[in-house]
C-alpha cells in the first residue's frame, strides 16, 4: 500500500514538472517591432536599382531585400523572444537561410531563419538586448527571388540562369548549377560554340555536363526529345567552351561549379555566356546579414551609421575600412569595416563633432579619403545619425602598348606582326601589326598575365621569337608599355672578281695646223710641137726567087706612116685650199690609174680636176701638132 502511495506522488510530481516546464517555454513571446513588414522592405535588383513594384519580379532572378527594424522603448525583451519578418508581395525565399544578427563588436544578438519557398521568416533574440531598454534597432537583408514567370516568347537566342546545387555540413552552398539554353525556335545553326566565363570562387566540374535536344512549348517550358547531346568541352582557367555540331533543335544544357570561400553572410556569384555575338549573364545570390544594438538609457551617448555605396549604381559595398576621428583629428577607433549591408555602426559617442576617414577601399574601388563629418547632438541621442559615402569603381580591364624599334638606330618599325597569348600559352588574338609609328595597342584585357610573340618581322629584319611578358593589374588606369627591338638581316658578301688592268691610253695625235692655201699659178703657153721629119722613100722591092732557093729575097714591107709626135707640155701645178701644194707633171696619153676600191675624198676631187685639165691640154696639143703635120705633107 505504501508503495502505491509513493508511486502516485511521484507521478503527480512528474505532471507538475511538465506543466511548469511547458509554462516556462510558453513565456517566449513574439515581440512588437517596426520595419519588418513586407511594405517596409526595400527591394533592389542586382544592379542596385530599387524595385517599386515587387509583385512583378522574375522567379529567375535574385533580389536583395532590406529592412530597418526597431523595438519600441519600454518593450520587454527576453532571451528566446521572436520577431516575425514578412517578405514583400511577389517575393519568396529562394533557398534556406540561417544567419546571425550582430552588434558593432561582432557579438550575436539574435538569429534569422527563413526556409526556401516561404514568405515569412523569424528573428530569435538572445539575452544580449534583454538588458537594453531604449534605442534598440538594427538592419536585416537577404536574397530572395520573384514569383513571375514572365512573358513566353521566342525572341531570344541564348539564355542563362543558375541556382544552388548542393549545401555543405554547415548549411552553406557548396556547388552551383548553371543552365544554358539556346536556339528556342529550332533553327538550323550548324556548328555552335558557347563560351562561358566563370566568376570568382568557382571551379568548373567537367563530369557534370549534361545537354539535351528538344523544343519549347507555348508556355516556355523545355520538352526534351530524349536525344542526349555530347558537346566538345575545352576549358582553361575560368573559361569553358562548349562546341556543338549539326544543331537543328533547341538545346538545354546544365553543369555544376564547385564553390570556394563561401561567406556565412551574403554571397553573390556570376557566370557569363557568349554565343555568336550574343552575351547573357546568370547570377546566383545567397545569404544575408543583420545588425542590432540598444542602450540602457538616454543619459549621455548617441550613435552613427555610415553607409558605403558605389558611386554609379548606389549598391551597398562591404569591406571598406575606416578610422573614426574626433574634431581635433585624434583617432578614436580604427579598422572599422563596412558589413554586408555596406554599413558601419558606432555607439556610445558623447555629443560632439566627428568624422570618418576611409583607410582601405573595397576590392575593385578607388580609395576615397575625403573625410565624412557628422555631429552627435545632445537631446537627439535616441536616433542614430546617418551619413553616406560613395566610392568610384576601378576599371575592370586594362590595355597594353607595344613599340617596335630598330635595335641599332632606334627607328620605329612598322609591319611587325604578333600573337597575344594568355598565361597558358593559348593564342587569344593573332595578326596584331605595328603601325607607321611602330606601335600596336590592345585594349579590353582582363587582369592577368600575358605574352606577345612575334610571328612576322618587318621587311629586312630577323624574327625575334623571345616572348614579351606583361601583366594587367585590376584597377590600373594607365596602359602597360612594352618595347621590342629587331635586328637587321645580314647577308654574307661575295668575293669580288679581280679587276682588269686598264689599258694605257694612247697619246692623242697633235692635229697639224693646215697651211694657208696659195693662189694657183696661171698656166703657161704650151710649147710648139716639133715638125716631124721627111720620111724615107720606100725601097724597090726585090723580085722573090723560086721556092726552095735559099737566096730568094724577102718581100718588102709597106712603109709605115710617120709616128704622131707626142709633145709633153708641162702642166702648171695647182694648189687646193687645205692641202699641201702638189705639182702635177704631164704623162703619156695613158691616163693615171685610179686605185680600186677607194672612194674619192674631198681633197681628191681637186686632184681629179687637175688631172682632167692636164689630160685635156695634152690631147689638145697633140691634135694641133698632128694637124700641122698633115698640112705640110699634103
Amino acid at each position: 500500500m505504501r508503495t502505491k502511495v509513493y508511486l502516485a506522488l511521484l507521478g503527480l510530481l512528474t505532471v507538475m514538472l511538465v506543466v511548469l516546464a511547458t509554462g516556462q517555454v510558453a513565456q517566449a513571446a513574439t515581440i512588437t517591432t517596426t520595419g519588418l513588414n513586407g511594405t517596409d522592405a526595400q527591394v533592389m535588383d542586382r544592379n542596385g536599382t530599387v524595385v517599386k513594384d515587387p509583385s512583378t519580379l522574375s522567379k529567375w532572378e535574385n533580389y536583395n531585400v532590406q529592412y530597418q527594424w526597431a523595438i519600441p522603448d519600454g518593450e520587454t525583451l527576453a532571451a528566446g523572444d521572436t520577431a516575425t519578418v514578412t517578405l514583400p508581395n511577389g517575393v519568396v525565399a529562394g533557398a534556406d537561410l540561417n544567419f546571425p544578427l550582430t552588434d558593432a563588436d561582432g557579438t550575436t544578438i539574435g538569429t534569422f531563419v527563413l526556409k526556401a519557398g516561404e514568405t515569412t521568416g523569424t528573428i530569435t533574440f538572445n539575452d544580449e538586448l534583454a538588458t537594453k531598454t531604449i534605442n534598440r534597432h538594427g538592419t536585416l537583408n537577404f536574397y530572395a527571388k520573384g514569383t513571375t514567370a514572365g512573358d513566353n516568347h521566342f525572341g531570344w537566342q541564348l539564355n542563362k540562369i543558375g541556382w544552388i546545387g548542393s549545401y555543405d555540413e554547415q548549411g552553406k552552398p557548396s556547388q552551383l548549377t548553371w543552365n544554358v539554353a539556346f536556339n528556342p525556335t529550332g533553327a538550323d545553326l550548324g556548328t555552335v560554340v558557347v563560351t562561358d566565363t566563370l566568376g570568382p570562387n568557382q571551379t568548373f566540374l567537367p563530369t557534370t555536363v549534361s545537354a539535351m535536344a528538344g523544343k519549347y512549348d507555348s508556355a516556355g517550358a523545355f520538352i526534351s526529345s530524349g536525344e542526349p547531346l555530347t558537346p566538345q568541352v575545352i576549358y582553361q582557367g575560368n573559361q569553358v567552351k562548349f562546341i556543338f555540331s549539326n544543331i537543328t533543335t533547341a538545346v538545354n544544357m546544365v553543369y555544376n561549379t564547385q564553390l570556394e570561400n563561401v561567406s556565412s553572410t551574403s554571397n553573390s556569384w556570376t557566370n557569363t555566356a557568349n554565343m555568336q555575338g550574343t552575351t547573357v549573364s546568370g547570377h546566383v545570390s545567397w545569404g544575408g546579414a543583420g545588425t542590432g544594438q540598444g542602450n540602457n538609457d538616454e543619459a549621455s551617448t548617441g550613435s552613427v551609421i555610415l553607409t558605403k555605396q558605389a558611386a554609379t549604381t548606389g549598391v551597398a559595398i562591404a569591406g571598406a575600412a575606416y578610422d573614426l576621428r574626433a574634431s581635433d583629428g585624434t583617432v578614436i577607433a580604427s579598422g572599422i569595416q563596412t558589413n554586408a549591408n555596406g554599413e558601419v555602426t558606432v555607439d556610445d559617442l558623447v555629443p560632439g563633432t566627428y568624422s570618418f576617414v576611409e583607410t582601405k577601399a573595397p576590392t575593385g574601388y578607388e580609395l576615397n579619403q575625403t573625410p565624412v563629418p557628422f555631429e552627435i547632438t545632445a537631446g537627439e541621442l535616441s536616433t542614430p545619425v546617418r551619413v553616406t559615402q560613395k566610392d568610384v569603381q576601378m576599371p575592370t580591364t586594362g590595355a597594353v602598348i607595344l613599340t617596335k624599334t630598330d635595335a641599332a638606330s632606334g627607328q620605329k618599325l612598322a609591319g611587325a606582326t604578333y600573337d597575344l597569348r594568355n598565361q597558358a600559352g593559348t593564342v587569344i588574338k593573332s595578326g596584331l601589326t605595328t603601325d607607321a609609328q611602330g606601335q600596336l595597342e590592345i585594349t579590353g584585357l582582363n587582369p592577368a598575365e600575358y605574352t606577345l610573340v612575334e610571328t612576322k618581322a618587318p621587311v629586312g629584319y630577323d624574327l625575334s621569337t623571345t616572348p614579351l611578358a606583361f601583366k594587367i593589374v585590376a584597377g590600373q588606369t594607365a596602359a602597360v608599355t612594352v618595347t621590342a627591338k629587331d635586328v637587321k638581316q645580314t647577308t654574307a658578301p661575295t668575293e669580288p672578281s679581280e679587276p682588269e688592268v686598264p689599258v694605257e691610253p694612247s697619246e692623242p695625235e697633235i692635229p697639224v695646223e693646215p697651211e694657208a692655201p696659195t693662189e694657183p699659178a696661171v698656166p703657161g703657153e704650151p710649147s710648139e710641137p716639133e715638125v716631124p721629119g721627111t720620111p724615107e722613100e720606100p725601097k724597090v722591092p726585090v723580085t722573090p726567087g723560086l721556092p726552095g732557093d735559099a737566096n730568094q729575097p724577102t718581100p718588102p714591107t709597106a712603109p709605115s706612116l710617120p709616128g704622131t709626135p707626142k709633145p709633153k707640155p708641162a702642166v702648171p701645178g695647182v694648189t687646193l685650199p687645205g692641202q699641201p701644194s702638189t705639182t702635177v707633171t704631164g704623162q703619156d696619153n695613158a691616163p693615171a690609174a685610179t686605185k680600186p676600191g677607194k672612194l674619192p675624198q674631198t681633197a681628191e676631187a681637186s686632184h681629179q680636176v687637175v688631172w682632167v685639165m692636164a689630160i685635156g691640154l695634152m690631147l689638145l696639143g697633140s691634135l694641133i701638132g698632128f694637124g700641122r703635120w698633115l698640112g705640110r705633107r699634103y
